[in-house]
């Protein structure tokens, strides 16, 4: 087993271990609990809870989504909202605040095991098993079947798609469902990612750079089972620095139907936040680690 795959392992030990400590640290503190058995009851609770509704595993969609997937903070909230200008319908007013879809985002959410909603601020930081996760392939499957209430808002029969982290580990269900789904994989890298995420969500820097590590290998172990033609990787550094060229692949790809001008689409798209962060003294406590290399993160 290489480094790598080292970081796709998330039950018993590894990295899944170091999560899971995580996420009882992160309970002490939110609610001020010190017995370590009571601790790691709360930490544990989403893994108690029932695995949802049965599963027939025979539900399958001719539909074809467009599903976004990538790590938290990599830039896939600024692609939902190109998707959507572009005329994709990403979920119309049920949008959080992070341009995710309330109807796939509480599937997703389901199928992580996340219980007690104090918990979902850092629930994604505990990634499951792909075995997790299809056992509670009938979340998914309920989401599917009431698409009706997604679609509340939609006015046309355009594209239509939704966007969530989560997705990245939850693929395998949701191609399950919508074997015609084209996906869309926003890729950045780690370093900057890692220091969003201790600002944001006050995660170690090393931690956040393995768990960036984590889920960009699962993304590519779970984009395996998807056609070329069907998939596409983009770069936020990318994106930043040339925003017109690759919103016109990005379009090509999705079939956006918008004739809007591209400059002016993405007038929001900052260049210098390519490689703002990468200055940061901050980056040398994360260590290195291969994956950075390899995707040419140097």
């Amino acid at each position: 087993m290489n480094a790598d795959e080292e970081r796709v392992e998330t039950a018993g030990g590894g990295f899944g271990q170091t999560a899971l400590n995580f996420v009882r640290a992160r309970a002490a503190r939110t609610l001020g609990i010190r017995d370590s058995l009571s601790t790691a009851a709360v930490a544990m609770g989403h893994l108690l809870l029932t695995r949802g509704p049965k599963s027939g595993q025979d539900l399958v969609s001719d539909e074809a989504p467009i599903i976004v997937i990538g790590m938290h903070r990599s830039g896939t909230s600024l692609v939902s909202r190109l998707l959507e200008r572009g005329g994709v319908y990403v979920g119309g007013s049920w949008l959080d605040e992070n341009h995710e879809s309330v109807h796939f985002l509480r599937a997703n959410r389901a199928m992580f095991g996340e219980g007690p909603r104090m918990l979902r601020d850092f629930g994604w930081t505990a990634p499951k098993t792909d075995e997790f996760i299809l056992e509670r392939r009938g979340y998914a499957e309920q989401a599917a079947r009431q698409l009706s209430a997604f679609f509340a808002d939609r006015t046309n029969e355009d594209a239509w798609g939704w966007k969530d982290p989560r997705n990245t580990i939850t693929l395998p269900v949701w191609l399950s469902i919508f074997p015609q789904a084209r996906v869309v994989n926003v890729l950045r890298d780690g370093r900057s990612v890692a220091l969003s995420l201790t600002d944001r969500n006050r995660l170690h820097p090393a931690f956040a750079l393995g768990l960036w590590a984590h889920y960009v290998t699962r993304a590519e172990k779970n984009l395996e089972a998807v056609p070329d033609t069907r998939k596409i990787t983009i770069r936020f550094e990318e994106l930043a620095e040339d925003p017109e060229s690759l919103l016109g692949l990005l379009y090509e790809f999705a079939g956006c139907t918008s004739s809007g001008d591209l400059r002016t689409l993405t007038a929001d798209v900052i260049p210098d936040r390519a490689s703002a962060r990468l200055d940061d003294p901050r980056i040398a406590d994360m260590g290195d680690h291969p994956l950075l290399a390899r995707l040419g993160y140097t």
